[in-house]
């Protein structure tokens, strides 16, 4: 019984809760935000090539914004940065449906992506100082599932409410984030204060892990961006895409939990490796059968394998981080993960437009390729951390 309670304590206490309950309202809001924004610049006539870029504009500055979060919030405590990044992009969701210009999408969107960016890179390195390293894996899989059920329930939900009163949505995902930001602004304190800057480099302690990031944004972006897109063209009923879809993200949840769980036990370079070599086996799958319930089972293994790759590699960036330089690490580690999300969609639809539209996977293969070749390169380099992580 003691046990148990210490091990719910070590998975929920210390602020850890009050955390996952803002990835919660985050993820509620940007399962509004991301696909609702492209809905509504195509619905007010917006040009195809003017809403791929600023839709992708959203995580390129998350990317870029990452970086200068992390040189922002240096040796104090960053509850002011995380509270205005969630408030500005509050206001800008707000005003989105508002306007039919594509130069001022561009800037509402651009401008959440930096807002989200303060929280991501905030959030997380609150959550791993709080955290134990035995537990990462856990813990990160927990604030993943928060994150993505916000998500999941607002995107189902939010396209139904458009349909009557287009600014509605966007409204409620703006209160989502004041109610985060005031959460953040009086429940959370002494564990928003991040130490001064590191003395070492980071990146090149963590080169695994931001590959890793930037794996799992290119492969998800590609997924939920043109995974429709090639079922049509394989000749599949539009009702039925979205239930593709659908199985791809409820394999991600159902995969968060056992496979970090998993990661915590046997190591978690060890199961990102197994992670990303099913995955290839899933997305091979999707493209190579033909009877639609087997292209429905494929997905949903995809979800299974893909979803875990985000707190598996998260975890890694930082378990061997002092406290000092985790800051630095979450920032590397979202700059990486925004890039990959502008990139995939961007590269796999040349991709799709050159050889066809079964190609939709070539360049997340190629990169599962690459990540696997990456691993076992450096694998010899690694066998101190991992003896160290497996002791744990």
């Amino acid at each position: 019984m003691e046990q148990q309670s210490g091990n719910f304590h070590e998975l929920f206490g210390g602020s850890k809760g009050i955390i996952y309950s803002i990835a919660l309202l985050v993820g509620t809001s940007m399962g509004v935000i991301n696909p609702l924004s492209t809905t509504h610049m195509t619905t007010n006539h917006g040009d195809e090539i003017w809403i791929g870029i600023i839709s992708s504009s959203y995580f390129f500055f998350m990317a870029l914004g990452s970086v200068f979060v992390d040189r922002t919030m240096r040796g104090s405590n960053v509850k002011r940065v995380i509270t205005t990044g969630l408030l500005l992009t509050s206001v800008c969701a707000s005003i989105f449906p508002f306007f039919t210009v594509n130069s001022i999408w561009l800037g509402l969107m651009s401008v959440m992506g930096i807002g989200i960016s303060c929280n991501m890179v905030g959030m997380q390195t609150a959550l791993h100082n709080l955290s134990s390293a035995k537990s990462l894996g856990m813990i990160n899989g927990i604030y993943s599932l928060c994150y993505a059920l916000g998500l999941i329930v607002s995107a189902a939900l939010s396209p139904q409410v458009y349909g009557y009163a287009a600014w509605l949505p966007f409204a409620f995902s703006g209160l989502c984030l004041v109610l985060a930001a005031g959460i953040i602004h009086f429940k959370l304190t002494d564990v928003l204060i991040i130490p001064g800057r590191a003395r070492d480099k980071v990146i090149s302690k963590i080169t695994l892990a931001l590959f890793g990031a930037f794996v799992y944004g290119f492969s998800e972006t590609i997924v939920v961006s043109l995974y429709p897109l090639y079922l049509i063209r394989e000749h599949v009923e539009v009702s039925q895409t979205g239930y593709a879809l659908s199985i791809f993200v409820i394999g991600s949840i159902i995969g968060l939990l056992p496979l970090t769980y998993l990661a915590d036990r046997i190591g978690r370079r060890k199961c990102l490796a197994i992670c990303v070599l099913l995955s290839i086996v899933a997305v091979t799958g999707i493209v190579y059968v033909s009877d639609m319930s087997l292209k429905m089972l494929f997905s949903f293994a995809a979800g299974f394998m893909i979803g875990p790759l985000y707190p598996l590699s998260m975890a890694l960036a930082v378990q061997d981080l002092p406290q000092s330089e985790r800051s630095s690490g979450n920032a590397w580690f979202t700059t990486f993960y925004g890039f990959g999300s502008a990139a995939g969609p961007f590269f796999s639809s040349v991709v799709m437009d050159v050889w066809g539209h079964r190609h939709i996977f070539t360049a997340s293969l190629l990169l599962f390729g690459l990540f696997l070749t990456h691993m076992f390169v450096t694998r010899k380099g690694s066998k101190v951390r991992l003896a160290k992580e497996e002791m744990l």
